[in-house]
């Protein structure tokens, strides 16, 4: 049916599906459109249906961006990994560097967020009663690197929690 024309009741139930798509949570433009064209739309319609949401708030890609990259620092991601899930999702490349310019400076917060993550997984570790070896700090780094952070913020992270074990070494002497 993709490419043919619906029936006014096919394109309103259409609609309405999508409708509960981002009733259930934020969706991109390109998510929505690639809803409606497999639910048989055709791109005209798509896009008109689409473009009614975009004119009521309903889609707002920019918004998107912001709330993804809130939720991806929650999770510890890196900048770099942050733009390319958006990507995937639809967002331009250069629109969700333009929004992340707009939130922070990339490289400061990219190894605050990265800090974080690695005092986390030092303190859990401490907790336990394990020390700070070499293959925990390993650990860490492929942690980071998973999360999308580049090597130097890797290191630089490493390197901070090495000091912490070393610290926590002599606290214990």
């Amino acid at each position: 049916m993709t490419g043919s024309s619906l029936s006014d009741k096919d394109r309103e139930k259409a609609r309405q599906a999508a409708l509960r798509k981002l009733s259930v949570r934020d969706r991109t433009e390109k998510e929505i459109l690639d809803f409606l064209k497999e639910a048989g739309c055709t791109g005209a319609e798509a896009e008109e249906i689409t473009s009614e949401f975009r004119e009521w708030g309903y889609i707002d890609d920019e918004k998107y961006c912001r709330r993804y990259f809130e939720y991806g620092r929650s999770k510890g991601k890196a900048s770099a990994r942050i733009i390319r899930e958006l990507v995937q999702k639809g967002i331009s490349a250069e629109k969700a560097r333009d929004v992340l310019e707009e939130l922070t400076d990339r490289t400061a917060d990219d190894r605050e967020a990265a800090l974080s993550v690695g005092m986390k997984m030092a303190l859990n570790q401490t907790d336990l009663g394990k020390d700070i070896d070499d293959r925990f700090l390993a650990r860490v780094g492929r942690r980071l690197a998973g999360l999308g952070y580049d090597s130097s913020t890797c290191y630089y992270v490493i390197g901070k929690v090495r000091d912490y074990g070393k610290e926590r070494e002599r606290e214990d002497e």
